[in-house]
């Protein structure tokens, strides 16, 4: 299955703006994250509190489903000024693929000396309907439950309560999913109706495979992957690595510094960049070819 590809291509929407070069918490742009996947408490107007993928399959008699739901839970490091961190959670189901009910789940809060997180309530609402040859057509209902006071808080407040860039990855033992982008023929009247919300579902793995689906906060195409030249996470997906590399590379001794200490994933950054070789780094500018090479 192509779960651990769909999480490769997760992360980098996970991640995508979680904190943008220069990597500071000084930096403007990067006083306003958050930007992809928030499903906010209940009664809350700015952002949703609820994702619906909707999407086709066809499986064999007891064929089964493996519904992954992943999101950042904020913990807000005690510091002058506050920093939210994410921390990566999986919430994890199988049931039958014909299967309807719901699955609640609860990430618990905390405090320690450094930081506190709190408490979030949500639900996995999954559901299964006959659409016709052999088609069956599966909703997938995210919902965040979590108690709180809509419009008393700030936006920061109002975050900590939220599941932050929510995704789905749908894995199917026992039958294969429709691709919604270029469906065949007999399935295009039940992948156009089909109903999707905050999220796209696409096909992921190897070109032709069809037991995973990854359904994003963001519009992707059918069999989306990591360009192999990455050295690893930079938090901005639609830049060149490259051109991030270098300018993080340009960095002062001192904004290395202040980047380092604002989060442990940007001082990651920093250090990858450092250590990077020459030919690691000449990988990063494409297919590099050499007067006498004939290939």
């Amino acid at each position: 299955m192509g779960v651990d590809a769909a999480r490769a291509v997760a992360d980098a929407v996970l991640f995508e703006g979680y904190l943008l070069y220069p990597y500071r918490a000084s930096a403007v742009k990067n006083r306003m994250r958050w930007q992809f996947g928030v499903l906010a408490p209940p009664g809350e107007q700015s952002e949703p509190s609820s994702a619906r993928t909707e999407c086709l399959f066809a499986a064999e008699p007891g064929a089964e489903l493996d519904v992954l739901v992943r999101c950042l839970h904020l913990r807000t490091r005690k510091a002058d000024p506050d920093w939210d961190e994410g921390d990566l959670q999986e919430i994890g189901a199988t049931v039958a693929a014909d299967a309807t009910g719901e699955v609640p789940f609860e990430l618990p809060g905390g405090e320690d000396e450094r930081e506190s997180w709190l408490p979030l309530r949500g639900t996995i609402r999954i559901s299964t309907t006959p659409v016709g040859h052999g088609l069956r057509r599966l909703a997938v209902v995210v919902e965040n439950r979590t108690s709180w006071h809509p419009g008393s808080t700030t936006r920061a407040e109002m975050l900590r309560c939220s599941l932050v860039s929510t995704h789905v990855v749908l894995a199917l033992r026992g039958g294969q999913f429709v691709s919604l982008l270029d469906p065949p023929e007999h399935a295009r009247e039940a992948a156009r109706r089909c109903r999707n919300e905050h999220t796209w579902p696409v096909l992921v793995g190897e070109p032709g495979e069809r037991d995973v689906v990854l359904s994003a906060p963001i519009i992707l195409y059918d069999y989306p992957a990591i360009a192999p030249q990455s050295p690893g996470d930079l938090f901005d997906a639609t830049e060149i690595d490259e051109i991030l590399t270098l300018r993080t590379m340009t960095l002062t001794d001192d904004e290395k510094r202040e980047a380092r200490e604002t989060d442990p994933k940007a001082a990651a950054i920093i250090d990858r960049a450092e250590r990077l070789s020459a030919e690691e780094l000449s990988r990063l500018h494409g297919a590099i070819r050499y007067r006498g090479d004939r290939k």
